[in-house]
């Protein structure tokens, strides 16, 4: 998902590619999930894309090396390896296959989140596909006048994220900077891309003070629209 955003949507960034060359990723097999998680409903449960895969089992680990410059590393017998997924959750849901902005933009369910979000931005932060960024100017200590320009991780659902010149701020409520993040997750990302951005994971969930739900909120939006999560 990260891959869509910084490397083939229109250009690509040089930083993030710079960084993405020299990454090896490693997957760790997952057999039961936790109560938050949903990624069967969002088809993110079987790993794809990864250099090594670890089941962990009781007197022993078994990996699957798909890296070439990985498998000098290990030595071992050799067997049929297939990754522990997990395939099916606590918590199942179907989200909608096309969402239009003009169908949920004005829809009350938004409204909720105006007296439950309190606008920390712990789910953004928790969150594995979230690419929203500002910039930072830092000036050096030992010289003011010399510095540098930061690319910073940033939060939809903070105070000041739009704000503009003039005083012009576009998501003052917090259900619309819900209503934004949703629609990033679960529609506008897939209309480019063909699949969501959301993986499933749980993770807001588990990390939101006010207990606020990601997937029920999905749930919700399905059922106003007409789908089978009532």
């Amino acid at each position: 998902r990260f891959d869509e955003i910084y490397l083939r949507n229109k250009f690509s960034d040089i930083y993030y590619a710079q960084r993405r060359d020299k990454i090896k990723f490693v997957v760790v097999g997952c057999k039961t999930g936790f109560d938050s998680c949903f990624c069967v409903s969002m088809k993110t449960n079987i790993p794809e894309n990864y250099h090594m895969g670890i089941n962990i089992r009781e007197n022993e680990v078994e990996l699957e090396i798909l890296d070439d410059e990985l498998k000098n590393n290990f030595s071992g017998e050799e067997k049929s390896f297939e990754i522990d997924a997990v395939m099916k959750n606590q918590i199942e849901l179907k989200v909608p296959d096309e969402i239009n902005l003009e169908d949920v933009i004005n829809l009350d369910l938004w409204r909720e989140y105006d007296k439950r979000c309190v606008a920390c931005g712990k789910c953004n932060f928790v969150c594995p596909t979230c690419t929203c960024t500002t910039t930072q100017d830092i000036f050096y200590s030992e010289n003011e006048n010399t510095g540098e320009r930061r690319r910073v991780w940033a939060s939809c659902h903070v105070d000041g994220f739009t704000d503009m010149a003039g005083g012009h701020e576009f998501r003052k409520k917090h259900g619309d900077r819900m209503r934004f993040k949703t629609m990033h997750k679960i529609g506008d990302f897939k209309k480019r891309f063909g699949y969501h951005m959301c993986t499933g994971c749980g993770r807001c969930d588990d990390a939101c003070p006010e207990y606020i739900s990601f997937s029920n909120c999905i749930k919700k939006l399905t059922a106003v629209l007409g789908g089978e999560n009532e």
